[in-house]
């Protein structure tokens, strides 16, 4: 065993590759989350200032444009159903991204030990190789030196 085994290193890249496509994910997941966050924010405020208008106005409004603004309004609420269903499905997705970013690092610090073992135990087999070829050259160098 005198260099370490490839196999551990391709299998830690795998697992390093897996770990970065899920944190993508991840990343994705967390920017249309904040744009569906933004969407609802906007929702809302336009939702309020369109209940505010009928109240500013001094001029009184008639049935047909109360009916319109109503509907209006009820566009708007079930618009913002949508967005919330939207959040919550996107936070549900990223609830479950988390939890395989969690199994995957732990995957990949797996890999990275049986990398560092397989490295040590390379090291160690080179340490005693050495230690014996130094052993029998210090016996050789005894022999040759009694032997004269």
């Amino acid at each position: 065993m005198n260099k370490p085994r490839a196999c551990w290193t391709v299998l830690l890249n795998k697992a390093e590759e897996a770990v970065s496509l899920i944190q993508a994910d991840l990343t994705l997941a967390r920017n249309r989350l904040q744009s569906l966050q933004a969407s609802r924010e906007r929702l809302q405020q336009l939702y309020n200032d369109y209940q505010k208008a009928p109240a500013e106005g001094s001029l009184s409004i008639g049935m047909q444009e109360t009916m319109n603004q109503r509907q209006f309004a009820a566009q708007l609420l079930v618009l913002m159903q949508r967005v919330d269903q939207d959040i919550a499905q996107t936070e549900r997705a990223m609830a479950q991204c988390r939890q395989r970013l969690a199994e995957a690092e732990r995957e990949r610090l797996k890999m990275q030990a049986l990398v560092d073992q397989d490295l040590r135990n390379v090291q160690n087999n080179l340490r005693r190789r050495e230690q014996r070829q130094m052993d029998d050259m210090g016996v050789m160098q005894f022999n040759l030196g009694t032997g004269a």
